[in-house]
């Protein structure tokens, strides 16, 4: 519904109540217009008001519910969603909702026992078999996940969100190649979900074949441009395949909507250090360490970039803490000889140059 449309309807309905306060339709109709437009807390206060006149009503107990759930207020959730399994034992949708709140609240037995009931109420609807695998999946039994996202998708072929979460569950049990089918059966139910090739892009790249990782994060990037996420594994996958000018503008992208992503300024800043921009690799791994700390790998670069821009006392500082954090990595010790050749400290640069030599020859 159009946001101008929800606002005319909500006017009406207010006007309609104002002249019959006691119009229980158009409290209902109300209520279903706030939580179609996202104001889950007003339809809350609404939903209280049609309970205290219908206080039997099963659907405003599952919509108050529902309101609760939205609202991250789990308690209040399954508290509406028990009182409307109490009124009525044999609704599937109160079993469904109750048990997917208890997944949430990491009742995970409740939860099965509440997605058990509701399939034995309605075993041909795919939602409380999805459902059901979901909790099996967060309890870690993911051979259960999977018999019930199979059971859902044999409800519905047409569920794209069951075919995704086999596709994970399959992929976490090592079955890559059947992983990737389920990953690309949801892409042909729903192809303009950049989730969905962001998917099926990250297990191409874990199994090493990045131009067909490259053409779904493409794919995801241009379903939704301001996707960080899409933005930063296309540019990682680019620079796995050597192509740093194209690596080096998704990153700007990915930081650009993502500021905070470290790994993101990392990699920019490696592909910045490659094209000798060091002034801008330097900013890049200045932000990594502001986000998390000096970490060896970020020292190393920033000693990189240091020496490079033949700042060398400030280069010898973070690659002595690089050396710290990772005293058995070869390239620090032998970065750190540079420096201490540059600075005229040979006999600081030998003993460098001779631990990076032995450590290169145990690896």
């Amino acid at each position: 519904m159009k946001r101008s449309q929800t606002h005319k309807e909500l006017l009406d309905f207010r006007k309609r109540l104002r002249s019959a306060p006691d119009d229980v339709d158009a409290l209902s109709e109300l209520a279903s217009a706030y939580m179609e437009s996202g104001r889950c807390a007003d339809a809350v206060v609404v939903l209280q008001q049609l309970l205290a006149k219908r206080p039997r009503d099963v659907k405003s107990m599952i919509d108050c519910g529902t309101c609760y759930r939205r609202l991250g207020l789990l308690e209040s959730a399954a508290t509406e969603f028990e009182r409307a399994a109490r009124t009525a034992p044999g609704s599937a949708p109160a079993r469904y909702n109750l048990g997917r709140v208890y997944d949430l609240m990491g009742r995970f037995e409740d939860a099965i026992g509440q997605h058990s009931a509701a399939i034995g109420l309605s075993p041909d609807d795919p939602e409380p078999h999805y459902r059901l695998g979901v909790t099996f999946a967060r309890k870690q039994e993911f051979e259960e996940a999977v018999r019930n996202y199979e059971r859902a998708i044999e409800a519905d072929y047409g569920c794209a969100k069951a075919h995704t979460n086999l596709g994970y569950t399959l992929d976490r049990l090592g079955k890559t190649d059947k992983a990737i089918l389920e990953f690309k059966r949801a892409i042909e139910i729903d192809p303009d979900n950049a989730e969905r090739h962001l998917n099926l892009g990250a297990i191409y790249g874990e199994k090493g074949m990045l131009p067909e990782a490259i053409e779904e994060f493409r794919c995801a990037s241009a379903i939704d441009p301001t996707s960080a996420e899409a933005h930063f594994n296309l540019g990682t996958a680019l620079l796995g395949c050597d192509e740093g000018d194209e690596a080096g503008a998704e990153l700007e992208l990915a930081v650009k909507y993502a500021a905070d992503n470290p790994a993101a300024h990392y990699r920019l800043g490696v592909v910045y250090s490659g094209k000798g921009m060091f002034a801008k690799a330097l900013a890049e791994f200045q932000r990594v360490i502001a986000l998390e700390g000096e970490t060896g790998d970020a020292c190393y670069q920033m000693g990189f970039a240091l020496s490079s821009l033949d700042r060398l006392d400030d280069a010898e500082r973070f690659l002595r803490k690089a050396a710290a954090a990772s005293p058995d990595d070869p390239k620090v010790h032998y970065q750190l000889g540079i420096v201490m050749d540059r600075l005229g400290r040979s006999v600081d640069a030998v003993d460098s140059y001779r631990r990076a030599d032995k450590l290169h020859a145990r690896s």
